[in-house]
């Protein structure tokens, strides 16, 4: 309440500022490239159940990581056929082998973090649960108990060949469906490796390309 006052009273304070801080990429142990996305957040807090962040009254920070490159494939189907009605999501998050191993490497990564002079001199005490002496089975179970999509959910009507493995074709049209475009990171035929607002910008930009593009073909063939 106190920090949500003092943005509307005078932009400042720690609501004037992104969430993450800093953030870079790092390659966990054996991986030939970068495979984790790592992000510090100038706050201690956890997310409730619904999705609300709970703040914590004293200072502290967040030391947070995610996969790059996932592997496991979710589904979205329809409830029923009363389009009021919210689909049926189902992420399958952590189906792979792969990504299982990520999760526990990307923690480890957290591990050492957590271990640095740097970071271990502003530390006073950790959140529960403490990863620090985590095996890997604990590592995979946390990670499993803690995770979420950080809002880049994205791929849901994947571009592709044609209608037996995606939803678009490469000009981002439906596949049957004259007119109809799909433009967002739904339309991502994988995820980015990081986060997806600049490339669905990107997207948007080269999709009113192929409009004007489209509408031009269709008024020449037509005259």
């Amino acid at each position: 309440m106190a920090a949500g006052l003092r943005y509307v009273l005078t932009r400042r304070g720690p609501l004037s500022v992104p969430v993450d801080q800093c953030s870079g990429f790092a390659r966990t142990e054996g991986a030939a490239r970068p495979d984790v996305q790592i992000y510090c957040n100038p706050a201690s807090y956890a997310t409730l159940p619904n999705g609300k962040p709970q703040i914590d009254r004293d200072n502290g920070f967040l030391l947070c990581v995610q996969p790059s490159r996932p592997t496991s494939r979710g589904e979205i189907t329809l409830r029923s056929a009363n389009p009021a009605d919210a689909p049926l999501i189902q992420p399958n998050s952590l189906a792979t082998e792969e990504d299982r191993a990520t999760a526990i490497r990307a923690s480890r990564v957290l591990q050492q973090l957590a271990a640095t002079p740097a970071i271990a001199a502003v530390t006073r005490a950790r959140r529960d649960p403490d990863i620090a002496g985590m095996d890997d089975a604990a590592l995979l179970e946390n990670f499993r108990a803690r995770a979420g999509t950080v809002f880049h959910a994205s791929c849901t009507c994947r571009m592709g060949t044609d209608n037996t493995n995606s939803v678009l074709d490469a000009r981002l049209r439906v596949h049957g469906l004259g007119g109809l475009r799909v433009v967002d990171a739904s339309a991502f035929p994988n995820i980015t490796s990081g986060n997806t607002n600049a490339p669905t910008m990107m997207l948007a930009a080269r999709a009113a390309e192929m409009v004007l593009e489209d509408t031009e073909t269709a008024a020449l063939a037509a005259e």
